[in-house]
Order: structure tokens, then sequence, then C-alpha cells
């Protein structure tokens, strides 16, 4: 029987993280081979737009071709639909029954995997080859999180004797689309293959909010806000900077969107009602009669009327800032969280249990915001936002059926 390795993700694009990790792992457990396995359409990555799936694949190939020992492998991209580990294992036990699967991931991974799609089958089909560190995830330790996992699900999960290189595929596209090196982060055949093919160029720059710019965001927003509100909205920006790192999202646009988000809250809630409609801003049935959280509606149309924000990630994270909505993005995710755990609250309930969550399971804290709004509300016999109620009862049905944050 062979043992395998397996290293899935969505490589977009494949990284020298990548290659160290399914090195380390190939030389601690004596494996035969390890396979590379781009991802086909991941349901996970839903914030932002994927590189075809041809040129992925490509980057991969490029990039494992001076290692005898690594394999490219098309299991995963020649499937349609969404593809979940627990599938492709599965299959890959069908297909290759003499071999033996290694599944590599990182911390964060083990700490998420019980959000994964079937992580008990995910768990019974290969053994876990866990790298990272403890930091990742402060609510338990990694040897504590491996017993829980070996007890309740009988998992077979080894370490990795190496840490996760310090850079997402996130941040390099980033790097590129700004004409920044990305050679130090990835091998050189595929640093050429993106500077041939002009891959990232046409995504938005992050950098396009630039120190200075910001600066004059936040000079105009600090003499149009009440003192307590302006620094509120500092403190919410700090925030989402931090999750952001947290998550692997956007820096600047969460910093952003964090800023801006109260903008509109600078008048009553009659007056914003006016406001909307004077400037044709939607406004429900609903929310004429219960305007409180209108601010968020006139935000939006502020940040792109009068600060000039034309991103619409950034515009809808201000716009469901209050209420939320299904199939959030992971900026939308980031601001309303921070909205509520912001170092400044002090009145909220739980919220050193809630602030230590959102930094360990997002989805699981946006969740429990929109369970103990809708239960508070509930308590004042107050009125609900209809987008709030099928926000929470999205996410209720998604946490019930285990298909929180997915793998890889």
């Amino acid at each position: 029987m062979s043992k395998i390795g397996i290293m899935g993700g969505t490589f977009d694009p494949v990284h020298n993280g990548h290659l160290r990790l399914a090195q380390q792992a190939y030389n601690e457990y004596r494996l035969d081979a390890v396979w590379f396995m781009p991802s086909g359409q991941p349901p996970h990555k839903k914030d932002h737009k994927v590189t075809d799936a041809d040129i992925r694949c490509q980057m991969v190939k490029l990039a494992i071709a001076e290692y005898p020992y690594f394999r490219y492998s098309d299991f995963e991209v020649r499937r349609s639909g969404n593809t979940y580990t627990a599938q492709t294992l599965e299959l890959l036990k069908q297909e290759y029954p003499r071999e033996e699967f290694y599944f590599i991931i990182g911390a964060d991974s083990l700490y998420e995997i019980e959000n994964w799609y079937h992580p008990e089958e995910v768990m019974k089909d290969a053994v876990l080859l866990v790298a990272g560190r403890n930091y990742r995830k402060a609510c338990r330790s990694m040897e504590e999180q491996i017993a829980f996992l070996k007890e309740r699900y009988h998992a077979n999960i080894s370490l990795l004797h190496c840490d996760i290189v310090d850079i997402a595929s996130a941040r390099i596209r980033d790097l590129a689309a700004q004409g920044e090196p990305i050679a130090p982060y990835i091998p050189e055949t595929v640093a050429q293959y993106i500077k041939k093919h002009h891959l990232y160029e046409n995504q938005e720059k992050s950098m396009n909010y630039s120190p200075t710019q910001i600066a004059l965001y936040r000079k105009r927003l600090k003499s149009k806000l009440p003192s307590m509100r302006y620094e509120h909205s500092l403190s919410v920006s700090y925030t989402c900077m931090c999750l952001a790192m947290r998550y692997g999202c956007d820096m600047e646009k969460a910093e952003v969107a964090g800023l801006l988000h109260d903008c509109g809250k600078r008048f009553s809630d009659d007056i914003i009602l006016k406001k909307c409609r004077q400037h044709g801003i939607p406004v429900t049935e609903e929310q004429s009669h219960a305007p409180a959280v209108l601010h968020a509606n006139y935000g939006a149309w502020l940040a792109e009327h009068k600060y000039q924000i034309e991103d619409p990630e950034i515009l809808n994270a201000i716009l469901y800032h209050t209420t939320g909505r299904p199939e959030m993005s992971m900026l939308e995710k980031i601001v309303y969280v921070a909205d509520y755990i912001e170092p400044r609250r002090s009145k909220a309930p739980n919220l050193p249990e809630m602030r230590q969550l959102a930094f360990c399971d997002l989805d699981e804290a946006l969740y429990q915001i929109l369970k103990g709004t809708l239960d508070y509300l509930k308590q004042k016999k107050a009125s609900a936002d209809p987008m709030t109620c099928r926000a929470y009862e999205y996410y209720a049905s998604l946490r019930e059926s285990g298909g929180g944050a997915e793998d890889k």
C-alpha cells in the first residue's frame, strides 16, 4: 500500500508555503508521493472571483515540476459543481483502494474542520497531517484540539513539525495588482507565468485606499459625526483590520468599510428617512415604520456619492452592517461583527466571549450576534427588520447542516 499525501486548495496562486508544507509531509512521514489537487469550484471562496481552473492548474504544474515526488492531480477540477473534501476522499478511496491517503492541512483547518461538509467522513478516510501554531486559535491548544477530535471522531492526526509560511494567496494577488514584487513568495516559474499572462492586474488594487486618502476620509468624517460616533467608527475600523488579518481579507478595504460604516448616522431617524426619500434611496415599508436601521442605507449612498467609494464590496458592507443578510461576503461579515465587538462597546451581552469567538470562528460569531439581536428585540417586543430574520434563518440552517466555513 502506497502512502499518498494530498495537498488541496484553490492555489490562486500556488506559493512557497504550499511547497514547503508538502515537502515537510513527504520527508517527515516518508510518503511515496504528494498529489497537488487544485479545487474546481470551491464553495467557501465567495469573497473573490476565483481564477479560471486551467490557469491555476498550469501554475501548479510549473511550481512542482522540479520535485520528482510531487504529482499534479485533476481529480477535483474535472468534477462539476462544488467540490467538498469529504466527497473527494470517498471517491479517491473507491478509485485507489490500495493507497493510504494523508490529508495535509494548516492549524486553522484543524480548528474549523467540524464546520466542513461531513467532517466525520474526512477523518475516517484520511490521516490528517497538521502544521501550524496555537496562536491561530486561542480558544483551545493544538494538543487539546487533537485530543478532542481523536476522542469524538476516532481521527488519526499527526503533527508536521514546521511553521506555515506567513503569506496568503490573497496577499500575493494584491501585490501583483499593485505591480509589487511577488518572486520572494512563489516559484520563479510561476512569477514569470503571472507576469507573462498579466494575471491579477485587472483586480481592484487594495492600495487605491492610500494612507493619505484614508486620512482625508477621517478628517471629513470627524467634521460630520458627533465625537463619540466618530470614536466608535475609528474603533470599528481598527477591529475590521484585525479581523481582516485573521481571515485573509483585504485590510485596506476592511479599514475603509469600518471607518465609513456609520457615516450616515449624523441625523435623527426622521431626518434620515426624509433624506432617503429625497435622494431616491430604496426604503422598505417596514423600514419606513421602524427607521432605526436606515442610517446604513443612507450611509451607503453617502459613501458612494460624497466619499467617492466605487467598490461594491465596501458599499454592501456598509449597507448591511445593521441587518446582515443571507450569503454575506467575508468583508460584510467582518464589518457586521466588528461593529458589535469593537473595544469601546460596553453594554452588549457576552462581549468577552463574543470577542474571543470572533477570532476563532467568524461564522459562529455572526450567527450568535444575529440570534442575540432577535432575542433582544423579542424581549423588548420590538419588530425586527425582515432582512435580519432572513439572515438569521440562513445562518441557522447553515449551522445546523454543518455547512459553515468550508475547507482548504
